[in-house]
Formats: structure tokens, C-alpha cells, sequence
């Protein structure tokens, strides 16, 4: 007989910001009630059997508002739906559409524009200087790549870059009245219109979408400028997030950062364990659209279900005793990672992403084989209900 989901005193509650750090309420979700209702409408999976599950159900499970937490609530109206919150068949026709620039082929060729940037940015640093990790590499790097990978002209960069930095340090709650996010529509608006007035360069996502292929049917302006914004507010703040959360673990540990610098081969492994150990995206939004069940639990059509992906990712029963520990040792394979998404929506740019960190780590490590925690340094979360990272990140290089 179907069981009754945890109410009232659910041990996570993904709005939640009060706590230091909500791992230690991930833990006790799994093993005390691994579906939890925090708030009406509103439940939680927290075992990675049924996360990744749930991310294989589009038929049942909408993306649909899913930047929305509140059940019943509606995204605010938007001119055009990102590919985030678009179900089949729209979705498949849109990744199809966007897939071809994150193709491997792709991405080896841009490698040495993304070595460029992270060099262009380490270039600015010197032995023993003090840095904040976050405001300059994590933010600028990840920017810097995807304005590049874009088409935007470098000249914009830094005015772009201000106004997608106080976008996302509202996101989710991101209203299109802000100065900084019509500026940035405003921006891209000019752009999409001079391009299309031009003939193709053939480079560039921008350019791609202004002009079609010959089978793809052509976009709205409205349409081009919306898929843009998604692409700069995704793949900024989540693989800076990344990049913070891997040198944290990495110089916590001096053996750890040693093992790096002696062996650069170690870092992929490394990423993949910060990817599992402190997922940048913390959970991904649902609405069930029929009766859902997990682990035995009912879950009402029309519910908001939260997908803990952080939850999954240290899941005992998934990765073993251990799961809680970051160990640059530990086997690939072992289980399905679930930071980057599973199934239709995996990220698009999670390759971008890796690329992004390896060079960078390789960078640091060259050059900066010292580098340390600064002292007197403490983790502290950056209060955000969706991204995990430290607030700051200080090292001395």
C-alpha cells in the first residue's frame, strides 16, 4: 500500500535559507523519508534512484514553470519559453537546434579560444598575491567563454557581463522590468537585428539562430534574444560555482592540491568529484502532470516536485560508505551523476563547463603550484536557495 509523504516536519526545505549548509538535512530526508511535502503542493525527492528516475519522465513530469517553487504559481508571462522549461516535441526540436555547437568536434576547436581567455585572466595575477577566488576568475571566466561562444564582440564583454552578474544574483526571482536584465534584452536586441541585416559569418550561436539552416524553421527576434539570455544566466553562475568549489576542496587539503600540480592527468577525476560532491545546481523543478509515486509515496497531478540533485549525489546506497567525503580517488562509473541533469534535459554546456575548469586548474597549477587557503580563511554558503558555493573564496597564489 502506498505510503504517506513526510509533512510538517520535513528535514529539507528547499527555500529554506536559514540553515548553514542543508547537507546534513539531505542526509536525514534519505534515510528518514526520502519524499517530504516542506510546504503545500511542494515535495521533495531526495534518493538517487528516484531523482534519477524522475529525470528520465518527461511524459509525467513537466519542466513547465520550473524556476517556480510555489505550487500553483505560474512563471511571470515571458515573450518567449527557454529551452529549460520547454517539454517534447518543442524541446526536441530546439536541442536538436542548439546541440550542434556543443558537439565534441565543436568544442575541441574552440579549446584554444577558451585557453586564450583563462590565460588573458591568470596573466593579470602574480605569486603571493591575494585573491578572491569567486569575483575573479569564477564569474569573469565562465563569461567570458560563453559571450565568446555567443558571437558577442569582445568590446561588450564587461558592460554584459555587469549587467548578467546582478541578473543572476536575483535568479531565480528575475523580473523583466529590472534595468540590468532590459538592458541586456535591449542590448541583444540591436545585436539580432544588425546580424540579421548582414550575411551569415557562420560563426558564433548568436549568428546560427539569426540564421537558420536550410531545413530549420527561422526564429522570432523575441525568440533568439530569449535563448541567448538562457544561455549566458546557465553557464555563468553555475560553472563558477563549480570552478569555487573545486579549488576549495582541492587547497583544504594540501595533498590534495600537490597531487594535482605533480600529476595533471588527476584533474578530470578531480572535476567529476566536485561536480558529485558539491553540485552547483542544487535541485531542478517539476510539475507532475498525473499522479506521480515515489518510493512508494503518492504525489497529487499538478504538485511541484523538487529533485534534490545534491541529495542524489551523496545517496549511500548510490556511491557507497563514503559518499559524504570528497575523494579525487574515487571510481568513475560508479554511479549516474546527476548534477548536469539525465535524459532529455541533460545540460547542453556541461562539456563547455568541464573544459572550462580543466584549463583553468591546468593554468593555476603552472603557474601558481603555492597557491594556499588564505589565512584564517572560513567557508561560508553564499545565500543563495539554488546554487551551492561559498560566499568567497580567498587563497594567496
Amino acid at each position: 500500500m502506498p505510503t504517506t509523504p513526510t509533512t510538517g516536519n520535513s528535514p529539507y526545505d528547499p527555500l529554506d535559507l536559514t540553515a548553514h549548509d542543508p547537507i546534513a538535512q539531505l542526509a536525514e530526508a534519505r534515510r528518514r523519508c526520502p519524499v517530504s511535502q516542506p510546504r503545500p503542493g511542494v515535495f521533495v525527492v531526495a534518493r538517487h534512484t528516484d531523482v534519477t528516475d524522475a529525470l528520465r519522465r518527461p511524459d509525467t513530469l513537466s519542466s513547465e514553470d520550473n524556476f517556480v517553487l510555489e505550487a500553483g504559481t505560474r512563471t511571470a508571462a515571458l515573450p518567449a519559453t527557454p529551452i529549460t522549461m520547454l517539454d517534447p516535441p518543442d524541446h526536441t526540436a530546439l536541442r536538436a537546434r542548439l546541440r550542434r555547437w556543443f558537439a565534441p568536434a565543436k568544442l575541441r576547436r574552440e579549446e584554444p579560444r577558451v585557453h586564450g581567455i583563462v590565460s588573458d585572466a591568470l596573466d593579470q595575477l602574480r605569486p603571493g598575491q591575494p585573491v578572491e577566488v569567486w569575483s575573479t576568475l569564477g564569474r569573469a571566466i565562465p563569461a567570458r567563454t560563453v559571450y565568446a561562444f555567443l558571437g558577442l564582440p569582445q568590446q561588450d564583454w564587461d558592460r554584459v557581463q555587469e549587467w548578467a552578474d546582478v541578473v543572476n544574483d536575483h535568479f531565480p526571482q528575475v523580473s523583466l522590468e529590472m534595468p540590468e536584465m532590459a538592458a541586456l534584452v535591449g542590448y541583444l536586441g540591436e545585436l539580432v537585428a544588425t546580424r540579421a541585416a548582414a550575411a551569415s559569418t557562420g560563426t558564433g550561436v548568436l549568428d546560427g539562430l539569426v540564421h537558420p539552416q536550410p531545413d530549420e524553421t527561422p526564429l522570432e527576434p523575441v525568440e533568439i534574444i530569449m535563448h541567448c539570455i538562457q544561455l549566458i544566466l546557465a553557464s555563468t553562475d553555475t560553472t563558477g560555482s563549480l570552478i569555487t568549489n573545486l579549488l576549495y576542496q582541492l587547497l583544504i587539503d594540501r595533498d590534495r592540491w600537490q597531487g594535482i600540480v605533480d600529476d595533471r592527468t588527476l584533474i578530470p577525476r578531480a572535476i567529476e568529484e566536485s561536480l558529485r560532491h558539491d553540485a552547483p545546481l542544487q535541485y531542478v523543478l517539476r510539475t507532475a502532470t498525473a499522479e506521480s509515486e515515489f518510493a512508494g509515496c503518492p504525489v497529487p497531478a499538478g504538485s511541484r516536485v523538487v529533485l534534490s540533485l545534491q541529495s542524489a549525489n551523496l545517496d549511500e546506497d548510490a556511491w557507497g560508505a563514503d559518499a559524504a567525503a570528497f575523494s579525487v580517488d574515487r571510481e568513475p562509473g560508479q554511479a549516474t551523476l546527476a548534477t548536469f541533469g539525465y535524459g532529455i534535459h541533460t545540460c547542453l554546456g556541461a562539456p563547455l563547463a568541464r573544459l572550462e575548469t580543466r584549463l583553468l586548474v591546468e593554468g593555476l597549477a603552472e603557474r601558481f603550484p603555492g597557491m594556499r587557503l588564505a589565512p584564517d580563511y572560513s567557508w561560508q554558503p553564499a545565500p543563495r536557495a539554488m546554487v551551492r558555493r561559498p560566499a568567497r573564496l580567498d587563497v594567496v597564489l
